[in-house]
């Protein structure tokens, strides 16, 4: 897990990433700039708590900022990018890189979302503390049953495509927030040189853990040879 800050001085972190190489962070295209701090300059990997760094913490100055080409901001669309580091992490067991989900159809019912973010609706800030939470996979039918008032609108001019995954609680009560997008969805590994692989990157959602109201993630799969051009080109 990383975490993205943005400004020069009084850095304020406020999206997520994962560690995919010793130079390369995954995150979200929206990340790459903050309206209020200008664009994303900072990652930190290797803590749980951004009061408190700790021992392990290891962070790096952004020298190359890559969106997926077909990104546009003014659509929720190939929300997904690149940071390219100034030098390389130290890699160790707290700083490891997470594999990539190659799988369209994923195994399992359910995966992993974590972050920095707001832990309801209602907050204004985010969470010191590093934060997990279990998510299920939802069908395609519900979930554009959940968005079905954004579908056909400026921000879902083409409704939901492939690329998209949906994920949450369809009850309420757990989700990904506002200081989360560009974090990780995963899934457990069972082998032992990879803990997890990422199946989708934090996007956007409705409302934050509300009954009916899922979020969408960033389909990994869908952008592998993009991701693997230009992290191992």
């Amino acid at each position: 897990m990383a975490v993205i800050g943005y400004g020069k001085h009084d850095v304020s972190w406020q999206c997520g990433g994962s560690i995919i190489s010793e130079n390369f962070i995954l995150t979200a295209a929206h990340c790459m700039e903050s309206p209020d701090k200008g664009p994303a300059s900072k990652v930190r990997v290797g803590l749980i708590d951004l009061v408190i760094p700790g021992d392990a913490m290891q962070e790096r100055d952004v020298a190359e900022r890559i969106k997926y080409p077909e990104y546009k901001s003014s659509v929720k669309y190939h929300d997904i990018a690149l940071l390219k580091l100034d030098h390389p992490l130290e890699l160790n067991p707290r700083v490891r890189p997470a594999c990539l989900e190659t799988n369209s159809q994923i195994p399992g019912k359910s995966a992993i979302a974590s972050g920095f973010g707001k832990t309801s609706y209602e907050s204004n800030i985010g969470s010191n503390e590093l934060m997990k939470v279990q998510l299920n996979y939802i069908s395609d039918d519900n979930c554009k049953k959940a968005y079905a008032e954004d579908i056909g609108t400026r921000r879902l001019p083409d409704g939901l495509i492939s690329s998209f995954l949906c994920a949450g609680i369809m009850e309420g009560g757990k989700d990904t927030c506002q200081g989360d997008s560009g974090g990780p969805l995963q899934r457990v590994l069972a082998e032992p040189y990879c803990m997890y692989s990422i199946v989708g990157v934090t996007s956007f959602g409705k409302f934050c853990a509300f009954k009916d109201s899922p979020a969408i993630y960033t389909r990994i799969s869908s952008y592998l040879d993009w991701i693997e051009n230009t992290v191992w080109p």
